[in-house]
């Protein structure tokens, strides 16, 4: 039987490999900035998609798409040239003044100048395109020159940007708009001329290559900075894959002010409690709500924080703050406290 200090140590190796995928080094992320809106309108892992059939939190509004599986990844799949599909967001008739969109993306590399998964943010027949592909980021505004930035050179050119996952992180706030591809900055423009109303994606398939998405996000009410709140913090920035213990590479800017947080102050205990949502086995649930706290301890001990300063507990579907009956209040229950030990 694994003792504490041995399950640390596994998590702590677990945690290295995952980011050591994206990034050559955690340090790559100590710039990662970005901060996900905390009330969801959407978070589409596809659980209850079924293979084959259209996405159940999207309409269809020109071409073809559908989820697919493959290695067991679910995603879904543009599968006609001029495919769009527009969210379906719970509770909300427009959107917010303030919202963020997190997805991740594949193209494969047969493809040449074709840019994959764009997100368009309209304003009746005005909009804002966000177009990543193999040289650079581009938005292109409306009524100006577009705004675009030259890839990473890990990202430039065709056999670098293709046939991998893509994490695509899009901050709106007041016309201030901020686009990252995984942990680089690519996109801060100060005024993007536009209120949008509505999200849309679209994507240009051909010669039946790939063009995927998944983990498509969005969120309003973006937190100014880590803040406790009667001494506790809810986030659901810590993302994690379905059914998996392994913290994402984006869940970084959270670990990062927190971490900030807890060596400024060498004094503060935490306890991390992992929460889930109602599917699935109730047993089931709680051991992985352990082991998404203790994945999340080592992190924070991995940038320096004291184990001492920390504890982990796992908490299952026991404690909901949202009605697990909607989608959006399963993604509310799926979250990390952290709550402040005297």
């Amino acid at each position: 039987m694994l003792t504490r200090k041995m399950l640390l140590i596994v998590l702590l190796f677990i945690a290295g490999n995952c980011l050591a995928q994206v990034a050559k080094d955690y340090k790559d992320y100590a710039a990662f900035d970005f901060v996900p809106g905390e009330t969801i309108l959407l978070d589409d892992n596809l659980v209850n998609d079924k293979p084959g059939a259209a996405p159940l939190q999207w309409n269809l509004e020109g071409g073809k798409a559908a989820v697919i599986s493959v290695n067991n990844e679910t995603s879904i799949s543009i599968n006609e040239y001029y495919t769009k599909l527009s969210p379906k967001l719970k509770n909300t008739s427009s959107l917010p003044d303030s919202f963020t969109i997190e997805y991740d993306t594949w193209l494969d590399a047969g493809y040449d100048g074709n840019p994959g998964i764009e997100i368009h943010l309209m304003n009746g027949d005005n909009e804002v395109i966000i177009t990543p592909n193999k040289h650079e980021m581009t938005a292109s505004i409306p009524g100006h020159e577009p705004v675009a930035k030259d890839n990473p050179e890990e990202y430039f050119g065709e056999s670098k940007f293709y046939d991998r996952w893509v994490h695509i992180s899009i901050a709106y706030m007041r016309k201030h708009l901020v686009v990252y591809l995984d942990h680089y900055r690519q996109l801060d423009i100060a005024d993007c001329y536009l209120v949008p109303q509505k999200i849309v994606v679209s994507g240009n398939q051909s010669q039946d290559m790939n063009i995927l998405f998944k983990n498509f996000k969005v969120a309003k009410n973006i937190p100014a900075k880590f803040e406790l709140t009667n001494g506790k913090f809810i986030t659901h920035a810590n993302r994690f894959d379905v059914g998996k213990a392994i913290v994402k590479p984006e869940s970084m800017s959270i670990i990062n002010e927190i971490s900030k947080y807890l060596l400024a102050n060498p004094g503060t205990r935490f306890e991390i409690g992992g929460h889930t949502d109602s599917d699935g086995d109730d047993a089931a649930n709680l051991k992985l709500s352990a082991q998404r706290a203790e994945a999340v301890k080592a992190l924070l001990i991995a940038a320096g924080v004291k184990e001492t300063q920390l504890t982990a507990k796992g908490y299952g579907e026991s404690s909901p703050i949202a009605s697990n009956a909607t989608t959006e209040g399963k993604a509310s229950n799926r979250r990390v406290e952290f709550t402040g030990i005297k």
